[in-house]
């Protein structure tokens, strides 16, 4: 064999010997991370209690002051305004009886049928499953034009069981900002934090 023969092949050894190496490697690095990914153990989520509404219990806490309604008065609408550093959000809670048969989508359509009634420019740009006092929720985010500002709305809906019994009840969270202003950006985070914080009382 000739030197240059023997030359060619030493070089096409040493690329399939490379070539060789480079699967090898692939191989033990694919098996190390399958070892490595069965060793991690998923801890299992905690369950979300289901909280179910208590009509004749009805109660407001306003600036550190308790206002404890009197019996036999049920809430049906809240509507307040906020402040947040010295922005207005408005924040609004809202319940209906749900007749059987009413589904929570059919409860959602219905919600964005009176919103554009109100604001024919409406825009929906997310819908989206959830929890609201441990219940299934749908959310809802909308934007329109209030005159020259713009406003982006969030509402939470969800149908939940009334304690001994009694007909269920739709139940809306929902809130609306300005979003053009930045001391507002994190606002719609917090309302969701404090609708996942839901607790009885």
């Amino acid at each position: 064999m000739s030197p240059a023969t023997m030359a060619r092949t030493s070089i096409y050894d040493r690329i399939s010997e490379r070539r060789l190496a480079a699967e090898a490697l692939a191989r033990q690095q694919a098996q190390q991370a399958a070892d490595a990914g069965s060793l991690v153990i998923e801890p299992e989520p905690k369950p979300v209690p289901v909280v179910p509404l208590q009509l004749a219990s009805t109660e407001l806490k306003l600036s550190g002051l308790r206002l404890l309604m009197p019996h036999g008065l049920n809430f049906l609408d809240l509507n307040t305004t906020l402040e947040k550093d010295g922005h207005p959000v408005t924040f609004s809670a809202k319940r209906r009886p749900a007749p059987e048969g009413q589904s929570l989508n059919h409860v959602a359509d219905s919600y964005v049928t009176t919103l554009r009634k109100q604001h024919p420019d409406i825009t929906l740009v997310r819908r989206g499953e959830c929890l609201l006092a441990g219940n299934p929720a749908v959310s809802l985010d909308y934007v329109f034009n209030a005159g020259q500002e713009r406003r982006h709305g969030r509402a939470t809906h969800a149908i939940i069981d009334v304690a001994n019994g009694g007909e269920r009840q739709w139940f809306s969270l929902s809130t609306m900002i300005n979003p053009d202003h930045a001391a507002l950006a994190s606002w719609l985070i917090e309302f969701d934090d404090m609708i996942s914080a839901i607790a009885a009382c």
